[in-house]
C-alpha cells in the first residue's frame, strides 16, 4: 500500500510554490526516521481566524499559533495500521498569515518557514517533542538535518 499524504488548503493563499517541498519533506523524513510502513497524514492549510478557534477549542489557548498538531497515533485505542493498512498520524495545521509573518520577522524566505513548519509538524505528530533541553536537541537537530539535506537554508533576505 502507498502513503496517503494529503494537501488542503482551506484559503485563498496559492500553496503550490511549497507543494514540493512538503512531499520531499514528508518522504525524507520518513526515510530518515526509517519508516517503512504507509503513513496516512493531512496537512491543512488555514487563515489565521480557523488557526486561533483551532487553539483555543482544543488547547485553551488564546493566540494564532503557526502550526497546530493532532496526533492520532497518541490518542487511538485501536490499532488503525491492522485495520486500514496506513499508520494514521493525523492532521498538521499550518496558518499561512503567521508563517509569512515569521518569514518577515526571522528574514528568511516563506518557503523555508513553510519548509521549517511543516517538518516541525511532522516531527510533533510523529512523537518528537521540545518539552526537556535533551528532547530539545533531538528534536530540533532532526530538523535541520532533514532542511539541509533537502538545500531549504535559512538564507537572509536583504
Amino acid at each position: 500500500m502507498n502513503d496517503d499524504f494529503v494537501i488542503y488548503n482551506k484559503t485563498n493563499f496559492d500553496i503550490k510554490p511549497y507543494q514540493d517541498d512538503f512531499n520531499k519533506i514528508f518522504h525524507k523524513i520518513k526515510t530518515t526516521l526509517e519508516i517503512t510502513e504507509p503513513l496516512e497524514l493531512s496537512l491543512i492549510i488555514v487563515d489565521d481566524q480557523k488557526q486561533l478557534k483551532l487553539n483555543r477549542q482544543y488547547r485553551q489557548k488564546n493566540y494564532v499559533a503557526d502550526v497546530i498538531t493532532f496526533a492520532l497515533e497518541e490518542e487511538s485505542k485501536v490499532d488503525l495500521f491492522k485495520l486500514i493498512g496506513l499508520r494514521s498520524l493525523g492532521d498538521i495545521f499550518i496558518c499561512y498569515e503567521k508563517a509569512l509573518a515569521q518569514a518577515a520577522e526571522y528574514n528568511h524566505s516563506p518557503q523555508r518557514e513553510f519548509a521549517f513548519l511543516f517538518t516541525h509538524g511532522m516531527l510533533h505528530i510523529l512523537g518528537y517533542d521540545h518539552q526537556t533541553s535533551p528532547d530539545e536537541k533531538k528534536m530540533f537537530n532532526l530538523q535541520r538535518k532533514v532542511l539541509n539535506d533537502l538545500q531549504i537554508k535559512r538564507i537572509k533576505i536583504e
